[in-house]
């Protein structure tokens, strides 16, 4: 990058701008600990300057120059995720949110906020309890996901069932677009806000977003369902996900997965061999009792076990999934949106892959609507013992195979995920979504690489060979790091 540019980045950010090699090297990656022999023929992931904007005005600032000077420009908060969504791919400017932060006014009158793009969910959520006052609905990465950060992703998780998408929620958010205007995005806005929800940062950077808000809740009521069998626990998770009254959460997991979380001190012995459900609302005293009933209902008809006992105790552990991998090093896995009246299935397949390939496969998910949830299906990984890793990768491919199988697409593209965009979009909707880019940002220059094609390496047919020879050679040959 020219010294000119360094020139006019640094005049409008002083200080908050770095062209320091061992400051850009925390930002090559994400939580995916991928080895470099893999990302260097898809991905140039060292940024050549951090900008640290904290406000619109800067922001718009540096994009104009990047525009001008056709540099790539990616952005990144918490990068929570594992699939190279905020890491970039052909060098370039990396926008680092965090300075971005920080609550506006609160209009009590509409239950409305405004709040900065790199406010942590978990931050956010402490200022409004002290006011009164919660959020709709937050990630279980609600520690270190950001607003803005988890509207790019589309926004499901914890209260998404009750309250919707988060772009349900968002009533208006300020971007700024690739051509370095700044803009507010409404419903009904030429650009309308719902673009923003999964576009993973390549059609603007959000900068503020103002958000529907809601009342502390009352009182809060936490249930766990207990069953032998899968079947029984979609019975109860489709009848749960129905009620007029919806839990505020439905969380479920596997055997493998409660067994993972009773060695590592999260949960009881008796669990540990058992499909459980948790069941987790909260509101009035009236919606709570309404909330309790059906809880009862639901596990009556779907004949299971009634284990409340230890629900509040699942409710603390929320924000503790990645703890997972303390069995590791690491994990490998794919995470799916997968319809819930296909899940009994999916996971009787999961049981017979684990039965075949030993792998210690633990599934969990979160129901996210009345139709679908977010499930986890992993496993222990060691990205050091090269072989183990990439028959590891290859055997993340059948995970998503035997999703597949049900109707289940990745959540969240990225990069290492364009292998699959067919299962996430039709050709119509993969159109659509190339002409919003098109036309908002001819030049691909915001957040290139991601979403929208595969490169050459993750090309389907390239990819699929690959994979099929990597998992083929476990026949002769199982890296250490697969139990």
């Amino acid at each position: 990058m020219s010294a000119k540019v360094w020139q006019e980045i640094k005049e409008i950010l002083g200080e908050r701008a770095t062209t320091d090699v061992f400051e850009r090297q925390f930002y090559q990656r994400d939580l995916a600990p991928v080895p470099e022999f893999l990302v260097d023929p898809m991905a140039k992931t060292l940024p050549d300057i951090i900008v640290r904007p904290c406000n619109a005005a800067e922001l718009s600032d540096v994009v104009k120059i990047a525009v001008k000077e056709k540099i790539p420009i990616t952005g990144r908060a918490g990068g929570s995720t594992v699939y190279f969504n905020s890491v970039c791919s052909q060098n370039g400017i990396l926008v680092d949110f965090n300075g971005l932060t920080g609550l506006g006014k609160i209009d009590r009158s509409t239950n409305r906020v405004r709040v900065g793009a790199g406010t942590t969910w978990a931050e956010l959520e402490r200022v409004l309890n002290r006011q009164g006052l919660a959020v709709c609905s937050y990630p279980s990465s609600a520690p270190s996901a950001t607003v803005g950060g988890w509207l790019a992703m589309m926004g499901y998780g914890l209260g998404s069932l009750k309250y919707g998408a988060l772009v349900e929620q968002v009533a208006a958010a300020q971007v700024v677009l690739p051509d370095g205007s700044i803009q507010e995005l409404t419903h009904s806005t030429p650009i309308p806000v719902s673009w923003l929800a999964g576009s993973e940062g390549t059609l603007g950077l959000i900068t503020e977003v103002e958000l529907q808000i809601r009342p502390i809740p009352e009182i809060q009521w936490h249930g766990m369902a207990v069953f032998q069998d899968a079947a029984a626990m979609q019975h109860f998770i489709e009848q749960a996900a129905a009620l007029e009254e919806k839990p505020f959460n439905l969380h479920f997991s596997d055997p493998g997965c409660n067994a993972l979380r009773y060695r590592l001190g999260m949960g009881s012995e008796p669990t540990s061999a058992v499909y459980t459900a948790a069941f987790d609302a909260d509101g009035t005293k009236d919606e709570i009792a309404e909330a309790a009933e059906g809880f009862s209902n639901c596990l009556s008809a779907a004949g299971g076990e009634d284990w409340s006992q230890e629900a509040a105790e699942e409710w603390e552990h929320r924000f503790f999934s990645l703890l997972l991998k303390r069995e590791g090093p690491s994990l490998l896995g794919a995470e799916l949106w997968l319809p819930i009246n296909k899940l009994a299935l999916y996971l009787r397949d999961i049981s017979s892959y684990e039965n075949k390939e030993k792998l210690g496969l633990k599934t969990y998910g979160h129901v996210v609507s009345s139709s679908h949830a977010m499930v986890m299906t992993m496993f222990n990984a060691d990205e050091r013992n090269t072989i183990g890793y990439l028959q590891g990768l290859a055997l993340v491919k059948k995970l998503h195979d035997i999703g597949a199988r049900y109707g289940a697409a990745p959540y969240g593209i990225g990069l290492w995920n364009t292998s699959y965009l067919q299962r996430n979009y039709t050709k119509t909707q993969l159109a659509e979504l190339k002409q919003r880019k098109k036309q908002l940002d001819p030049n691909d220059l915001m957040n290139p690489g991601k979403l929208y094609q595969a490169p050459l390496f993750l090309s389907p047919p390239f990819f699929s060979i690959g994979m099929d020879i990597l998992a083929a050679s476990r026949l002769f040959y199982r890296g250490r790091n697969l139990i």
